[in-house]
């Protein structure tokens, strides 16, 4: 995987996961008391249209990354990281169709079912990939002490 796609996918998914919690937060519990009742916050509006400009970006970047990185790794045979790796692969498809979905359905309860949908692989992917991020980083951290340990000590 070259720098710019996983530069583009760690800041797309830090954009995209940030503006989907914010405006899921503000949505569900951000609602304030207004002259007439309840009253959406209105940074909600704006969340949920960063959120959906963000969003087509990283999944386009995801792609990439399929054909770069999961793909090698896959035929690698390589065992570090594979189960978050696929658990991550897993999760992709149901978190990008219902995100879809639920902005083109009209039936309110069809809706709400995507919107669920959505929500929940949407907290399981960010959390995997917290968890692969971190494999990843201690991976390499590792080995960058290993390296520099044969280089001072060589043998």
């Amino acid at each position: 995987m070259t720098r710019l796609e996983r530069w583009s996918l760690h800041i797309l998914a830090l954009l995209t996961g940030a503006t989907g919690l914010l405006y899921g937060w503000l949505r569900y519990f951000g609602q304030r008391v207004g002259e007439f009742g309840l009253e959406p916050s209105p940074l909600q509006a704006l969340l949920q249209h960063l959120h959906v400009l963000t969003s087509p970006l990283l999944v386009f970047t995801l792609g990439m990354v399929v054909r770069s990185h999961v793909l090698p790794m896959w035929r690698s045979g390589r065992i570090v990281g594979r189960a978050s790796g696929l658990a991550l692969a897993l999760v992709l498809a149901p978190m990008v169709i219902s995100g879809y979905l639920v902005q083109v359905v009209t039936d309110p309860t069809v809706r709400v079912a995507f919107a669920w949908i959505h929500g929940v692989t949407s907290l399981l992917f960010l959390g995997g990939y917290g968890v692969h991020l971190g494999m990843t980083w201690k991976l390499a951290r590792t080995a960058r002490v290993e390296a520099e340990d044969v280089s001072l000590n060589p043998s």
